[in-house]
C-alpha cells in the first residue's frame, strides 16, 4: 500500500499502520453494512459467524454464573465447569475473528471499500504530487 510505503522508517510505518488500523476498526460496522449491500452471500457468512460468536460467549457467561452459584451452594466440583466457560468464550472470540476476516477479505478483493483506506491513498497521491513539484 502506497500510503504505508511513503513512511520512511520502520517506526513511522508501524505507527502509521496502527493509526490506519484504528480508523478501519472504527468503521467496521459501516463496512458490514456495505458488505450487506454489495454481497448478500458474504454478509450471510459474516452474520452467521457473528451469531455463533454471540451465542457461544453468552452461553459461556451463563454457565459461568450457574457454575459459581452451584459451587457455593452444592459442591466445589462445579468450579471445574469454569473450564467449560473459558472454552465457550474462546470459541466465541475465534468466531468473531472469523466474522471480521470476512470483512477483511471483502476489502482485499475489492467487494467493498474503506473510507479510511481511500482517504489514506488520496493523501499519498497529494503528498507525492507535492514532493514531485518541489
Amino acid at each position: 500500500m502506497a500510503w504505508l510505503e511513503s513512511h520512511r522508517t520502520d517506526r513511522h510505518r508501524d505507527v502509521a499502520e496502527r493509526i490506519l488500523l484504528r480508523y478501519v476498526l472504527d468503521e467496521l460496522d459501516q463496512l458490514g453494512t456495505r458488505l450487506h449491500a454489495q454481497s448478500s452471500t458474504l454478509y450471510d457468512d459474516r452474520d452467521r459467524l457473528m451469531a455463533e460468536a454471540d451465542l457461544r460467549v453468552n452461553i459461556g457467561a451463563g454457565i459461568s454464573i450457574l457454575a459459581a452459584s452451584l459451587s457455593v451452594r452444592v459442591s466445589a466440583f462445579f468450579v471445574l465447569a469454569s473450564g467449560l466457560t473459558i472454552l465457550f468464550v474462546l470459541m466465541g472470540v475465534a468466531r468473531a475473528r472469523q466474522a471480521n476476516d470476512v470483512i477483511v477479505q471483502a476489502l482485499v478483493i475489492g467487494e467493498i471499500s474503506s473510507t479510511a483506506l481511500t482517504e489514506a491513498e488520496s493523501a499519498v497521491e497529494v503528498l507525492s504530487g507535492a514532493t514531485q513539484n518541489d
